[in-house]
């Protein structure tokens, strides 16, 4: 037979989670099923694909392994192939029926979430874009898209066989349905998040040309663009109609939940080094202020050999004030090495506080915890704003005494 003179994708009928998303919590996806009102759209479709058929057009159904779409397949035959009102030319024993997992719905992560924690997640993707978007532990639209196109040659290249139907029947999704048409027609990605989603067993025909070949989409696609500018022109009421937002924006009190989400631990080795480098603009600074105070005080070196000669008269207080300055110099503080672990020296370099081989007992290094180096408990540490090693993560035990 060759390529199919029609290809047309139906969209399963109504589902109980069409109805109640909260059903998603508790119901796998894969084995949600129709409503009573479902399985009428699917024998309605049945219907009406019958009226479309020719009495000598031979069916091929490829259909997704979701139970709402399995279902809307055996209602469609059920209708197809009914007696009623008049005998059907398509006998069931005549039309194969294929699962293809690759037209499967776009994976929502397993259980999917509460409902506020789902209205967070869809107001995200809007924002970020529907086709990018992954769900999380779940599938974007691209993701999708990667098996839609391997299903794609799969079909193109089942054209060729001989005993091929004439007509090809894709019982799918929404989205795999707007994505099979993508891939097949080369939408663009902005063209793409534009396009509405298709109704309940909604038809989308493709027709082969006689002329070239090619299959010509019969349905005039809704996006919502033109919904947007028919309710313009109109002056209709506004309704929650989707506009792609400017990635950072957030709900209200989302943007403090969503960075606990994607907060990152910090390395504790990091932290206790900002604290060296706080101590060192510390003391910077405390030297910069004495050198400010003393400075008008000061009398050069040359200005006071030659007032006073080489030889100072310490009974001058002038002169005794100025030799005195000139014995001290700056007192520079004690700063810990930071060492891998925190209490330590640095990789190669001695400590400050001496090695484990030194006899001297004052030379001892500190036995401290990394816990209680960023606690400020280190000789010569003494800054008040050190966390508690605790709070960042380390399992090192604190004594009660040293807590704050």
């Amino acid at each position: 037979m060759g390529k199919p003179r029609l290809i047309i994708l139906i969209r399963h009928a109504q589902s109980e989670g069409n109805k109640n998303r909260e059903i998603h919590q508790t119901v796998p996806d894969h084995r949600v099923k129709l409503t009573p009102e479902g399985w009428k759209q699917a024998e309605a479709a049945g219907l009406k694909l019958r009226s479309l058929l020719r009495p000598d057009d031979t069916l091929h159904f490829f259909t997704s392994p979701y139970r709402r779409t399995r279902e809307t397949t055996e209602g469609i035959l059920n209708a197809l192939t009914s007696s009623n009102p008049t005998p059907s030319p398509f006998p069931r024993h005549t039309i194969k029926v294929y699962e293809e997992p690759r037209l499967r719905e776009q994976d929502f992560g397993n259980f999917q979430p509460g409902s506020q924690e789902m209205a967070r997640m869809w107001a995200e993707r809007a924002e970020y874009g529907h086709f990018f978007y992954r769900i999380p532990n779940g599938e974007s639209a691209a993701d999708a898209y990667d098996r839609v196109s391997g299903f794609n040659d799969t079909l193109w290249r089942s054209f060729g066989e001989d005993d091929f139907a004439s007509v090809c029947v894709l019982v799918t999704h929404g989205l795999m349905t707007r994505v099979f048409l993508m891939k097949w027609y080369h939408f663009s990605v902005e063209y793409f998040e534009d396009l509405r989603n298709v109704d309940h067993c909604e038809f989308v025909v493709m027709k082969r040309s006689r002329e070239n070949q090619k299959y010509i989409l019969q349905n005039e696609l809704r996006t919502w663009s033109q919904l947007r500018k028919e309710r313009t022109e109109h002056k209709e009421p506004e309704s929650p109609i989707p506009v792609r937002k400017k990635w950072g924006g957030f709900q209200d009190g989302d943007e403090k939940e969503f960075r606990r989400r994607q907060a990152r631990r910090q390395n504790t080795a990091d932290l206790f080094i900002d604290e060296v480098n706080e101590l060192q603009q510390d003391e910077q600074v405390a030297v910069s202020s004495e050198s400010g105070k003393t400075r008008a005080r000061r009398i050069s070196s040359d200005q006071y050999t030659g007032r006073y000669g080489s030889n100072p008269d310490l009974s001058d207080p002038l002169q005794r004030g100025g030799a005195a300055r000139r014995k001290q110099s700056p007192q520079r503080l004690s700063v810990p090495e930071g060492g891998r672990d925190g209490g330590g020296s640095r990789s190669g370099a001695p400590s400050r506080s001496g090695s484990d081989t030194s006899d001297d007992p004052s030379r001892q290094p500190v036995r401290r915890s990394m816990a209680m180096a960023l606690h400020g408990g280190l000789e010569g540490s003494s800054s008040p704003h050190r966390a508690r090693a605790d709070a960042l993560g380390d399992q090192s035990e604190i004594d009660d005494e040293d807590a704050p």
